[in-house]
Formats: C-alpha cells, sequence, structure tokens
C-alpha cells in the first residue's frame, strides 16, 4: 500500500511541477493523472502492482479535497469580486479530472481483461 501511495504522490508532485514551469492551462492533478496514465502505459507491471490497493484508495478519495476546501474557505476575503471565475474554473477542472479518471479507468479495465 505504501508503494501505491508512493506512486499516486509522485504523480500528483510531477504533475504540479508540470503545471507551474509549463505553459499548460491544466491544474497539476490533472497533468498528475495524464501522468499516472502515461506510466501504466510504459509500465503495466506498474498498473498490477496498484491494482490491488486501488479500492482502497478510492474508499479514501474525499480526503483529497480537504486542503482545498480549507483553502478556500480561509481566503474567501481574496476571492471578492473572482466568484465568476473561480466557479468556472472549479467546472472545466472536474470535468477534466473525470475525463482523465475515465481514461484512466478504461485502461485498467481493458488491461484487466
Amino acid at each position: 500500500m505504501l508503494i501505491s501511495l508512493l506512486v499516486v504522490a509522485v504523480c500528483y508532485f510531477a504533475g504540479e511541477g508540470v503545471s507551474r514551469m509549463l505553459p499548460v492551462p491544466l491544474p497539476g492533478p490533472i497533468v498528475g493523472l495524464l501522468l499516472l496514465l502515461l506510466a501504466f502505459k510504459l509500465r503495466p507491471a506498474l498498473f498490477t502492482l496498484l491494482a490491488r490497493h486501488i479500492p482502497a484508495l478510492l474508499s479514501h478519495l474525499a480526503l483529497l479535497f480537504l486542503p482545498a476546501t480549507v483553502g478556500i474557505m480561509v481566503s474567501y476575503r481574496l476571492l471578492d469580486g473572482y466568484w465568476p471565475a473561480v466557479i468556472t474554473a472549479i467546472i472545466v477542472s472536474t470535468l477534466l479530472s473525470l475525463v482523465a479518471g475515465v481514461l484512466v479507468f478504461r485502461y485498467a479495465d481493458r488491461n484487466r481483461s
């Protein structure tokens, strides 16, 4: 389980780094998911390693949203006047997250069969 968490964390931080260094209009977590998908494609054994722990990771998925929620609640005064942009960014990033998640799960399901 620790290795699975480490792989997910490395992909997350790599996605954050790529998102900040390159002019990519995608949030870091989305880039991280795409990097994880690329890693699964390049190293199918990596998916086999992580597949055992995916249900446990998904059962605690809500914990990943806690820091963002706390950050918004602490900084709500800074967002005054920017709510349309914030809401648009949330909707677009959610849709991109769903698409990236679907691509990862479709790839995982295809390799399982």
